[in-house]
Order: C-alpha cells, then structure tokens, then sequence
C-alpha cells in the first residue's frame, strides 16, 4: 500500500539547489488515488540543438518510452507522448523541474528532481527457460466490460493442481508488481510454481495490456476485476477447482478480504500479505506517523500531524459534498498553510477524488468477521505502511476461530517482505532482496496443505 501523506508531503518538500540545465535523468512522483506513482525522465540535447527523450514509471514497467515531442524554450519544457496522451509542461526553477502532469482527463502536479541512476542487482528475478509452462492470456470482466491480460504459469506434470490468483496492492500496478525494479509477484509465482501450484497474475485494468480507466476505477472496481480471474482460473484444465485461493499483497489482500467476507466469489483459502485489517482512515494516520518518524520528524511535529490528518480524513470519510469538504480541509490546514499555493490547493482536492473517498470509508472488520475460509496472514515488524501489531491485532482478534489459519509477524521485513534497516519505503529500491525465502517457504507449504 504506497499512499503518500499529503501532509508530510507539503511539509518535507525542501528547496534543493541544482545547476540549471535541463539535460539528464529527472524523477517526480505524480498522486493518483492517494497514492504515489514515480516518473522518471531522461532528457538529451543534440548537437543540432533538438532534445530527444523518454520517460519511464518504475512502479508499473521498466520500459523506456519514447517521447513524441520534447520542446524546450529557455527555462520552458513540455513533452509529449502520444500514443498514452501523456503531456507534461513545466518549468525549470532553482533546479527543479516544476509543472503538471496531464493523461487525458486526468491532471495533477509534477515536481522533478534530478538525480543519478544506479545499476541495481535483483538475483531473485526469474529469467527462462523455466521448469514449467507460461502462457499469456487475457479474459473479460463482464460486469464492467473490462478486458484483462495476465500470464498463467502452471506445471508441467499432468493432473488437477492448487491454484491461486495474484492480487496487486494500491496504484497502478502491471501484472508483476514492479516497484523500483524489483517483481515480488514474478518471484511469488515463479517459487510456487516449480512447487506445484497454478498461478494467475494479470495487469490492473489501465495498466500495461489491459483495458480500463486505473483512475476513475474504486476498490470495489478493482474486487470485480479480482472475481473474473477467479471465474477464469477456475476453467483451466490444471486447476483443481477445490483448492482455488487469492493472494493479496497490501490493498490486494484487503480485497481478498472483502470477496471473502462478502463471499462475492467461491475461494477455499485466501493468503493475505501485509493486508489491512483496521479502519482506513485510522491506518492512514498511523502510516503518516511512522514515516513521519523515521525521517526525523520530533514528537511535536508527529503529534501535529497526527491531529491535522485524523481531522482531514474525517472530513473525506464524511458525507460532505466535495465543496463542503474542500472548504473544512483548507480550514483544517490553515496552520500550516494560511495562503495555500496553487499547486497545494490541487494536492488537497486529490484527497476528495470519489475513488479516494470510497477507499477512506472501507471499515475491514465486518468483512473478516465473515470469513468461513483458512487463512495464510504475514506481516513484517519493519512495515512502515501497514503497521503489523495493531493489523495482526485486529485479523487475530476478529477472525472466526478454525483449524487452518496461519497468522505469522516476521522479525526485520518491510512492506514488502524484504529485511530490511529501518522499513522505509525510499529503501525499496536500495535493496537486492525482492521478497523473503522464508515467507516464500511458508506460504507454499501452506498452499500445498488445504
């Protein structure tokens, strides 16, 4: 679950100071739901005087993409892809690249820092040949006429065989799960099945080969998707349709959660990984307080923001009209910021985007006291975004008792069950490891065992 604080966000914005040219490698982050989405530009001058350049969003693919149009006049740029209806227009300003992003009918504001890129090593990422077969697919989400690809992986030795969908967490997300180079779903499916168990994953509608609209889309959007592949998964000659599950990392397994209690869709199982288990708005506050705490804000400063943030997602959880809500927000903020810029103003109303605001009112408890089905519940005791005592807490305490759960906090991991030294989501990408061996270990023996 990536989201971005907006608070701290406004708060730690620093001035740096860089040379002023254009040229080079450039990173930003653009909010999208409440979440952060990177964006990385690389910008190049010709001799002839023309730039040329790509961009790429590490989140979803580690694919270049080719701008279509690159314009620079003074310390003026805008840039261009066509074929996504990507634009960007900005400005160069005391070193930053300072401007909006725009993707058809949706607008936000960019800020681009540069930066240098490093070579970073991922030993995990399976390469072919594999020991099993692969075989991109695609089915449709008939409820939204929604068209999904995904790669099915399965074993090669005959027979009926467990199997499961993966379900990625918050932001677009391609069908691998790609954050800052690493494939934690590449690996999952990869180590399940050389283990014998048949694995779905498939990009977010939006996202990479699928159809849809990612921004306009809810949680509620998103578990529909969820049940189509389940529907899709449950028709393939390998699957034994007995022992079917979800896997859900972050909001994934929150859905996960929501199709089971609702009992939306027929599951055996379901494997929940760093899965909220509380009130959102409540794990929110929470999130921005032990981010906030890492990065060496005071317990003055903390409990602050603690009290802004809770008042701030009060007011999007309510039932206020947007202008309404808008108008207690700036209230709210008006401490910190007595004359909003432009560029705050339009952070802030991100916070009441109708998909945020269906996702601040998501109360889990209800749901998982309904669950009739075993569940598999890990956490690492380094997660940062989904804290794990209050979230193992709430699953332990709500959950029906049953034989067949397994609920597990592991000593060192982040949010994305890697050891990590303080759980902070910028260390992400410093690290080699892409998911844990020992949560991998567990997690199959468990499959395997329903």
């Amino acid at each position: 679950m990536k989201y971005s604080i907006l608070l701290f966000v406004l708060l730690l914005s620093s001035c740096w100071g860089f040379g002023q040219k254009m040229e080079g490698s450039w990173k930003g982050e653009v909010a999208i739901q409440g979440t952060t989405l990177p964006i990385i530009f690389h910008l190049k001058e010709g001799k002839d005087g023309k730039w040329i350049g790509d961009m790429v969003s590490p989140a979803q693919s580690s694919t270049r993409v080719p701008f279509s149009k690159v314009n620079v006049i003074g310390d003026s740029i805008n840039v261009e892809v066509l074929k996504i209806g990507f634009v960007f227009s900005g400005k160069l300003l005391k070193g930053k690249l300072d401007g909006v992003f725009e993707q058809r009918q949706f607008k936000a504001p960019l800020l681009m820092l540069p930066f240098k890129e490093k070579v970073k090593k991922r030993p995990q990422e399976p390469h072919p040949p594999y020991s099993y077969d692969t075989l991109d697919v695609s089915f449709t989400n008939q409820f939204d006429n929604v068209r999904l690809s995904g790669t099915l992986s399965f074993p090669r030795n005959a027979g009926k065989h467990p199997a499961v969908i993966l379900v990625t967490g918050s932001g677009p997300q391609d069908r691998d799960e790609t954050i800052e180079g690493h494939k934690p779903f590449k690996v999952i499916a990869d180590y399940l099945t050389k283990r014998g168990v048949v694995v779905l994953r498939y990009d977010e509608r939006g996202v990479g080969k699928s159809s849809g609209n990612y921004t306009t889309s809810t949680i509620g959007d998103f578990s529909k998707d969820a049940i189509a592949s389940l529907e899709f998964l449950k028709k393939q000659k390998q699957v034994d349709p007995k022992r079917i599950g979800i896997i859900g990392h972050s909001e994934g397994g929150l859905i996960a959660q929501l199709i089971a209690g609702q009992r939306s869709a027929n599951v055996n199982f379901i494997a929940l990984l760093a899965a909220p288990t509380i009130a959102i708005d409540s794990l929110m506050v929470l999130q921005a307080y032990e981010i906030g705490r890492v990065q060496g804000l005071s317990e003055a400063e903390l409990t602050r923001a603690k009290k802004i943030n809770r008042r701030n997602f009060a007011i999007v959880k309510s039932d206020a009209k947007d202008e309404q809500a808008y108008k207690q927000i700036l209230e709210n903020m008006a401490p910190v910021f007595p004359k909003p810029s432009q560029q705050q103003e339009n952070e802030l109303k991100m916070l009441l985007l109708p998909s945020y605001r269906y996702f601040m009112r998501i109360e889990p408890v209800p749901f998982i006291k309904k669950i009739a089905v075993p569940v598999f519940a890990v956490f690492g005791t380094k997660d940062l975004q989904v804290p794990f005592a209050p979230n193992l807490e709430s699953l332990s305490d709500n959950l029906p008792k049953r034989a067949g759960h397994f609920l597990k906090a592991y000593e060192g991991l982040n949010h994305l069950f890697q050891q990590s030294k303080t759980g902070a989501p910028m260390e992400y990408g410093d690290l080699e490891e892409t998911f844990s061996d020992v949560v991998l270990k567990d997690l199959a023996a468990w499959i395997l065992d329903r």
